[in-house]
């Protein structure tokens, strides 16, 4: 999870330069909605890694310096079930880089609040919904 962490923070690091410092540069990637997709997608991805860190973190505290045990089924199928939300956002990422590289649906117009606004919800609300859910979360005592 950690080594997960690592390679999130580097992915946004190496985004944000490539959008301000290379590429095309700021100015032709606020006007690019499937560059808001992406930064949407990107959110999606690191709000749902908020899930299984904070599920791993809370039974790691849990247990003090005991051994963890297994999850339960439930708890299982609830991180797989996200997991695979994350696959499927650094998946989709590369096709919308490649539509956006190449200015599909590019709209002078288009204000980077516009863009940005869905991008920031997302995050911000899955990203609390994740955290409350794994802080929330109770685990079966019912084999």
């Amino acid at each position: 999870d950690i080594l997960y962490d690592v390679a999130g923070v580097i992915f946004f690091i190496t985004g944000y330069l490539r959008t301000i410092e290379y590429g095309k540069g700021w100015d032709f990637y606020q006007h690019e909605p499937i560059f808001w997709i992406k930064v949407t997608l990107a959110g999606v991805m690191a709000a749902s890694s908020f899930f299984v860190t904070t599920t791993l973190l809370k039974r790691s505290m849990a247990r003090g310096g005991e051994t963890v045990p297994p999850l339960s089924e439930k708890l299982a199928a609830r991180m797989t079930s996200v997991i695979n939300a994350q696959l499927l956002a650094v998946g989709s990422i590369p096709l919308a880089a490649t539509l956006m590289a190449r200015g599909v649906g590019y709209l002078d117009w288009l204000p980077w609040q516009a863009g940005a606004a869905p991008a920031v919800l997302a995050f911000g609300g899955l990203g609390f919904k994740y955290v409350k859910e794994a802080v929330d979360w109770k685990e079966d005592t019912q084999g």
